[in-house]
């Protein structure tokens, strides 16, 4: 069973180069890769490759996704994203951030794909976190009930409970199946044409199926992203909070800091507590 990837990006190439060379490894039969800004530099540097379709969002490119080149990043998204599938013919579409890696650690992604029965028409992968532990070395971190984010984090926990323990999206991100009339692209599931969630299972860590998150790889990039994130739902309401504080006080980039690490590194006893709870993915793949 064929699988292609789409996604919208506007990231340095290290990022863009890591998520093509994976997901090709990872045995994706096409990646179309629209670029949010046409004149993108890393252009040049995805010729050669037949299996990367990339794709500059010119104002034609808006005009054929029936939408605005100036509207909400979001609503962008869904639109390219909802005309990827709609060039689908066979396999499964698996929508993804550039910032993201789907790992199956057990099987290739495809046999796990022939797996699934008829009436699966999706299936979604959670999200793993990447984060720093004390000593300096990552890990990711996988959602854990509300009642274990309390054990874990204590007084940290207010700003990790609502999203599971995780500081971005606990949901994941989703493959669909070829074929299906009326589907809309989410940002993590797809929609039928009466609005309904398309069918299928949900994995996680026990089915030893991974979507890796690096939203935050440093502070300088995770401070350069903080704003847009506050105003894009990237940030459940207690961190928002929390920003807002910081942002009126006088000297905000210690906090900023302070900020940053409470929610993407890890002490010892969190660590320990964490692997208690099932949540802590220690060793994650090559990439």
């Amino acid at each position: 069973m064929t699988f292609t990837v789409a996604t919208i990006a506007r990231e340095p190439w290290p990022i863009l180069e890591r998520f093509l060379r994976w997901h090709l490894g990872q045995g994706a039969a096409r990646i179309i890769l629209f670029l949010d800004d046409p004149n993108d530099p890393c252009l040049p540097r995805l010729a050669g490759e037949p299996r990367i379709d990339a794709r500059p969002c010119t104002p034609e490119l808006w005009a054929q996704a029936g939408v605005k080149p100036d509207a909400r990043f979001t609503r962008r998204q869904r639109a390219v994203l909802t005309l990827a599938y709609r060039e689908l013919r066979e396999g499964w579409l698996l929508v993804l951030d550039a910032d993201e890696l789907m790992w199956l650690r057990d099987r290739p992604i495809n046999a796990a794909l022939d797996s699934l029965p008829d009436e699966a028409l999706s299936l979604r992968v959670l999200s793993a976190e990447q984060l720093r532990l004390s000593d300096g070395s990552e890990a990711f971190r996988t959602p854990i009930e509300r009642a274990a984010v309390d054990r874990v984090y204590g007084d940290k926990a207010p700003l990790l409970r609502a999203r599971f323990g995780l500081t971005y999206h606990p949901e994941g991100k989703s493959f669909h199946r070829a074929g299906q009339q009326g589907l809309r692209m989410k940002l993590h599931w797809a929609t039928d044409a009466e609005g309904a969630r398309t069918p299928g299972p949900v994995w996680g860590a026990p089915e030893g199926a991974h979507l890796l998150h690096y939203a935050a790889p440093d502070y300088d990039r995770w401070r350069a992203k903080v704003d847009w994130r506050a105003g894009a739902h990237g940030f459940a309401q207690p961190v928002k909070d929390r920003l807002g504080e910081i942002a009126a006080s006088p000297d905000p980039e210690p906090a900023y800091r302070a900020l940053f690490d409470d929610l993407h590194t890890l002490s010892d006893r969190e660590a320990r507590a964490l692997d208690v709870e099932g949540g802590l993915l220690r060793h994650g793949p090559e990439v």
